[in-house]
């Protein structure tokens, strides 16, 4: 595989993924009226729900490395949805946490079922061996492009 190939590769996987999600959610109810990217979004505040108070927008915005008037904007978007509630923080008045709601909850699930359903097709897809292969590459390669964005946020 040529450098060109390799990087056409990974366009057309992302891109793959992607539209893959997007065709999911178009027969999903649990996830009606929603975009892929507010699945990211939905995926991003269940992981960072501790206990019973959810990420504030300031988490959520450094997690996703995207500014907090974007994330206000989307996590509103989602809250006229009735995917996610919001709640002033007791400690400083000026923040809010961010929770799923129950739909919320169901898309997430929805969601990761989703995940689940495509890992394992890929696993049935590939031997044993290499798909072994194949999580050692992607491992490599995430952490590859992780120490990348490291370097440049560095800067």
């Amino acid at each position: 595989m040529t450098e060109a190939e390799y990087g056409s590769s990974l366009y057309r996987l992302y891109h793959s993924i992607t539209k893959l999600e997007a065709a999911n959610l178009e027969d999903n109810k649990a996830c009606e009226n929603l975009t892929v990217n507010e699945l990211n979004l939905i995926e991003c505040i269940k992981n960072l729900t501790k206990g019973s108070g959810g990420p504030t927008i300031s988490a959520i915005a450094s997690e996703l490395d995207i500014t907090r008037p974007s994330t206000t904007v989307a996590v509103n978007k989602l809250l006229n949805k009735k995917i996610v509630s919001k709640t002033a923080c007791s400690n400083d008045g000026r923040s809010v946490k961010v929770k799923l709601t129950a739909k919320g909850e169901r898309a997430y699930s929805a969601h990761h079922a989703f995940q689940e359903e495509l890992l394992a097709e890929t696993r049935d897809h590939f031997s044993k061996n290499d798909f072994k292969t194949v999580q050692s590459g992607l491992g490599m390669l995430s952490a590859f492009l992780t120490n990348k964005l490291d370097v440049i946020e560095d800067k």
